[in-house]
């Protein structure tokens, strides 16, 4: 469809007849059709060749956040919302990824992706308001 005027749009903006709520960004979770489709059962993988260090070995509480270590990631969801993520961790559950700021939730979502493709452990702090901070991958 041609225009004779430029710059004037020639597209419809999508109608809200959506069945996605797009009021609250950054607040959507997986579906269980959605998990269910990402969990796909596979081959165990070999484990790390390098231990983490002994201290970060065992399961810490601190004031600030509570560490998960040795902890398996095995799906990833995210949606088209601005820094929302989600990884599932083995044993514990959904957990959202860090999205306070762009850098830090771009490498916290890419460290674990990583650790899903791998299949290595991670260790994980996570704070009381229910998001992952910190990943160490190793």
């Amino acid at each position: 469809m041609m225009s004779n005027n430029k710059g004037t749009p020639i597209l419809q903006p999508p109608t809200t007849e959506s069945s996605i709520d797009i009021s609250i960004p950054g607040t959507s979770a997986p579906s269980d059709e959605q998990i269910a489709a990402l969990v796909v059962e596979s081959a165990p993988l070999a484990g790390p060749t390098m231990a983490p260090p002994a201290a970060a070995a065992l399961a810490e509480e601190a004031v600030t956040g509570t560490w998960q270590n040795n902890v398996k990631i095995d799906a990833l969801w995210c949606i088209d919302e601005t820094r929302n993520a989600w990884m599932r961790v083995v044993g514990v559950g959904w957990k959202k990824i860090y999205n306070g700021r762009d850098g830090a939730f771009t490498a916290l979502v890419t460290l674990a992706s990583q650790a899903r493709q791998t299949g290595h452990a991670v260790n994980i702090r996570e704070e009381p308001d229910g998001m992952i901070y910190e990943i160490y991958l190793w």
